[in-house]
């Protein structure tokens, strides 16, 4: 005869005590996700950029060293031991690029082409406050793969302070977070 379980004496109505917090809802934790997934790939940058360990670029993010590694392991290589960025990576990141129409928010497909829309924003922003259009000149005519399409860098003086009037550039953050 199998053993019975003992009963804990709780007064009638009254339910076990669940989690203290409420679970998060889902749309919540995919936020959670994409924003962990972009200081991952931040303190990756860091790496690269400065020459930090891990460590210190996961704290310099905000983000724990684990959670840069499972995020953003594509980028990362580890030599004796330790982990080091490796200098270019395909990891798919979504920024904000400037069209004909408007900002739109596109999947960027490589650390290459991630630092070429980063210095062609630089020279965007550089136009816009003192107007000159030199920054520009590399960019005339060419363009870069982002969401599958090509897409050419818009360098029309015209056309990028229509656009900036219009409220269609800003540069809080290149990078999309689904917030």
């Amino acid at each position: 005869m199998p053993a019975r379980r003992r009963r804990r004496n709780r007064p009638r109505g009254t339910s076990p005590r669940r989690h203290a917090r409420p679970r998060p809802r889902r749309q919540r934790r995919r936020v959670e996700h994409e924003d962990a997934r972009l200081r991952a790939l931040h303190a990756v940058a860091l790496m690269r950029r400065e020459g930090l360990s891990l460590r210190a670029a996961a704290k310099r993010a905000g983000v724990s060293p684990r959670t840069t590694v499972g995020r953003a392991r594509q980028a990362l290589r580890k030599r004796h031991g330790v982990y080091v960025a490796i200098p270019l990576d395909e990891l798919r990141r979504p920024m904000r690029v400037l069209t004909e129409r408007g900002l739109v928010v596109l999947d960027v497909e490589s650390s290459r082409a991630a630092t070429r829309l980063a210095t062609y924003w630089h020279a965007v922003d550089t136009y816009l406050r003192s107007g000159d259009r030199r920054p520009l000149s590399p960019y005339v005519g060419r363009s870069f793969l982002a969401g599958g399409h090509r897409m050419p860098y818009i360098t029309d003086p015209r056309l990028l302070d229509r656009l900036a009037h219009a409220g269609q550039v800003s540069f809080e953050d290149l990078y999309e977070s689904s917030a």
